[in-house]
């Protein structure tokens, strides 16, 4: 199992946790978020990928504009989102998480950019 720490940033991949794998899905087992920034921040998984070209379809294209959620991530479903108040942690574990799985890069977008708002992820890819 791969563990990554990133703190929350409000746009773009700067809160990367994994990079797409080919023919691998990632199952998130453990999520930790610790918010010692002065206000509530709301967290969202994104799922960041792209189909590619196959039996219909001759090329890549990415997700729709209306599962992206914020603009400024290039392509994503929201897989997870939850607020955390100020000063707090919340875990959740394996079975918290049933389903949550990705497809490609998961980035974390959170309220604002805080380095006092730290998102820990457990994964570890399967074969598809």
């Amino acid at each position: 199992m791969a563990t990554q720490k990133v703190t929350a940033v409000a746009s773009g991949f700067g809160g990367l946790l994994w990079n797409e794998r080919t023919h691998h899905k990632a199952e998130l087992t453990g999520l930790t978020i610790d918010n010692q920034y002065t206000a509530p921040q709301t967290i969202k998984l994104y799922d960041g990928f792209a189909t590619t070209s196959g039996y219909f379809m001759s090329g890549a294209a990415a997700q729709n504009m209306e599962d992206l959620g914020k603009t400024n991530v290039l392509s994503g479903k929201i897989r997870l989102q939850m607020t955390v108040p100020a000063g707090e942690t919340q875990k959740l574990g394996k079975e918290d998480l049933a389903g949550a799985d990705f497809l490609g890069k998961a980035s974390v977008i959170a309220t604002a950019d805080s380095s006092d708002c730290v998102v820990i992820a457990q994964y570890h890819f399967l074969k598809n």
